[in-house]
């Protein structure tokens, strides 16, 4: 079912994600780290704003995720390379610096959602959207209602200019949502686009079929 586009985007992900996905079963995906193998656009320059992780490999992680490491970030456990994809800076709650690349952009996605159970959201996308509104009006955290982690992914588009990538959040007893969060290079670094209507499109989804799995546990 897709939820309603009128919600507002801080309400659904910094609060009601967590009720929406908190009741129901889904079964525990795999854990994998097999590298990512369908090719993409040629490889990008370095870019000058101050980030030195070279691009890369551009490949599209489509069927399997980028071998990454599995950190934390506020209450979530989120995949990392910081040598390769980034996180090449960590300041407090900040992961930033990714990688000019298709896997760069996956992981900058997925530290991003993991920033939202360490600040509230008027920081988080201030600091890291683009086309943000300056008053949020809520300051509830992702995790404000229970804890929540990675599923999964599915990678929709990429350009160097751009990526979206469906990321699946699992509430505390198991059911999944699949939220398009779409990236924008700016400055050096991987930021996320603000929807204009103020909400990413999502839905709610019996198992990863057609997603890859991807988790820590």
């Amino acid at each position: 079912m897709l939820l309603s586009g009128a919600l507002l985007l801080t309400l659904v992900l910094l609060g009601i994600v967590v009720s929406v996905i908190g009741s129901g079963g889904a079964g525990r995906p795999a854990n994998t780290t097999a590298a990512a193998t369908r090719p993409a656009a040629p490889s990008a320059p370095v870019s000058a704003g101050g980030c030195s992780l070279p691009p890369g490999s551009q490949m599209v992680p489509s069927s399997s995720p980028p071998p990454a490491q599995w950190g934390t970030v506020g209450s979530m456990q989120v995949p990392q390379s910081p040598a390769v994809y980034g996180p090449a800076r960590s300041d407090g709650p900040w992961e930033t610096c990714f990688a000019h690349s298709p896997s760069g952009a996956l992981l900058a996605a997925m530290n991003l959602w993991a920033e939202g159970t360490a600040v509230p959201p008027s920081e988080l996308f201030a600091r890291l959207a683009i086309g943000a509104p300056k008053n949020l009006g809520s300051n509830a955290q992702l995790d404000s209602s229970g804890p929540v982690q990675f599923a999964g992914y599915r990678y929709d588009s990429y350009t160097p200019p751009a990526a979206q990538v469906a990321i699946v959040f699992q509430g505390p007893e198991g059911k999944l949502l699949a939220v398009v969060t779409s990236m924008a290079w700016r400055d050096g670094d991987w930021k996320y686009l603000f929807p204009t209507n103020g909400t990413p499109a999502m839905q709610v989804i019996p198992d990863l079929t057609g997603y890859v799995q991807w988790s820590s546990f």
